[in-house]
C-alpha cells in the first residue's frame, strides 16, 4: 500500500498522499476536497473544447485508495459538482460505475457552495449530505476555512484550491498544488480537473505539504 505522508496535526494524525487525498487511520475514513465532477462537461456546453476522461481519472484514483486503504467511509469536502449541467449522463455513468465497486463504502458530502446550486443528488446512489461543522470526532468537517468549531481540534476544509510558488526571482519554477495547514484549517488542494489553484501566502506558524506528480513533501521553507 502507498504510505504517503504521515502527519499529526492539532492532535489527529493522518496519512496525506499526493493523490490529493488524506486518510484517517482511526476514522477509516478518506477525505477528498472539490472533485467539481462535470465541470468538463459545463465547459463543453458553454463552447469551451477541454478533453474528456478527467472524471475517469479522478474516480479511478480514489478507487485505488479506498482499495489500498481499506477505508469504510469517503467524505467529500464540497463541491462534489460543478454545476446542475456537470450531471451529463457520462458523468452520471462514471460516479454510477464508482458507487457499485464500493458498496459497502459509506459516501458523505459536505455542502459546499457549489452543491447548493446542484440542488438534489439521485437518492440510489446512497449520499450522506451534511451541513459544515459536522464532527467526526475531534475532526469537523466544512468546505469554506473557517474558524475551528468548539469541541473540535482540526477543520479539514478545502473551496480554495492551494497552490504555493516555489523558488524567487529567476529560480522560480511556477506553483504546486498543496496541503495548507493554518489557524486550525488544513485546507486541501482541489482533486477535480480544470478547478485551477489559488496561491496562498503562508505565515508564521503554518504548514504547508507540495504535491508534485507522484510525491508529496513538506515545504522546507514554510514559516
Amino acid at each position: 500500500m502507498r504510505q504517503g505522508i504521515h502527519v499529526s496535526i492539532a492532535g489527529v494524525d493522518l496519512q496525506l498522499f499526493a493523490e490529493r487525498a488524506a486518510y484517517s487511520v482511526q476514522h477509516r475514513t478518506l477525505f477528498v476536497a472539490d472533485t467539481h465532477l462535470g465541470k468538463d462537461a459545463t465547459f463543453r456546453r458553454h463552447g469551451v473544447p477541454v478533453p474528456t476522461g478527467g472524471n475517469d481519472d479522478m474516480l479511478r484514483g480514489i478507487s485505488n485508495l479506498l482499495t489500498e486503504t481499506q477505508a469504510e467511509r469517503l467524505v467529500i469536502l464540497g463541491d462534489m459538482f460543478h454545476a446542475r449541467s456537470s450531471l451529463s449522463q457520462p458523468t452520471v455513468d462514471a460516479v454510477e460505475a464508482f458507487i457499485s465497486r464500493h458498496p459497502a463504502v459509506r459516501r458523505v458530502l459536505v455542502r459546499g457552495n457549489h452543491d447548493a446550486h446542484v440542488g438534489a443528488l439521485p437518492t440510489r446512489w446512497g449520499i450522506e449530505v451534511v451541513n459544515e461543522g459536522t464532527r467526526l470526532g475531534g475532526i469537523a468537517l466544512g468546505h469554506h476555512p473557517t474558524e475551528v468549531p468548539d469541541g473540535a481540534s482540526l477543520l479539514l476544509c478545502g473551496h480554495l484550491h492551494p497552490a504555493i510558488r516555489v523558488g524567487s526571482g529567476r529560480e522560480r519554477f511556477g506553483k504546486l498544488p498543496c496541503f495548507w495547514y493554518s489557524n486550525g484549517c488544513l485546507v486541501f488542494p482541489a482533486i477535480g480537473e480544470f478547478t485551477g489553484t489559488h496561491v496562498i501566502q503562508a505565515k508564521a506558524g503554518d504548514r504547508v505539504w507540495l504535491i508534485a506528480d507522484d510525491e508529496i513533501v513538506e515545504y522546507p521553507n514554510s514559516p
